[in-house]
């Protein structure tokens, strides 16, 4: 009884002392990736993402950095790709899903100049987040969308 307690606190204390990280799952931070970016070669940062999906399919993160890098590139319409595909990975994720959501609201209302598939997002957003602030400011912007398709 008493090596068992001597133990247990000896175990506390190193855990205090010496943490082994199994409680926080390692996050990966991609700052040669981000480095590059800020160095201009946004095609090889591109090239390194595309790596880091290969090995981690299931990662939607990875999906939301080169959907956020796509945005705002020549071509943002690959950025939708990759939102939708992190928003899938996501599950039930719900903050990452609004995220995606989101994103891809101001995607189409602002590059593509998409308003269609601005409604789209904009009603999964109201059905998919009912009696949020978001969804509230979700349905005013359809109205306003459709208001103002209905006067052109």
């Amino acid at each position: 009884m008493t090596t068992a307690l001597v133990d247990g606190t000896a175990n506390v204390f190193l855990r205090m002392v010496w943490p082994t990280g199994n409680s926080t799952p390692y996050t990966p931070t991609y700052s040669m990736e981000e480095s590059m970016v800020a160095r201009g070669d946004v095609d090889g940062a591109l090239a390194h993402y595309g790596a880091a999906m290969r090995l981690h399919p299931t990662d939607p993160d990875l999906r939301f950095r080169v959907a956020e890098l796509l945005f705002r590139s020549p071509s943002p319409a690959k950025a939708a790709t990759y939102f939708i595909e992190g928003r899938q990975l996501a599950g039930d994720k719900r903050g990452k899903e609004l995220y995606a959501t989101q994103r891809l609201i101001d995607l189409y209302l602002g590059p593509l100049g998409n308003p269609v598939g601005a409604l789209v997002e904009l009603t999964r957003l109201v059905d998919r987040f009912p009696g949020t602030r978001e969804a509230e400011s979700a349905a005013a912007m359809i109205a306003r969308l459709k208001q103002g398709t209905m006067e052109s």
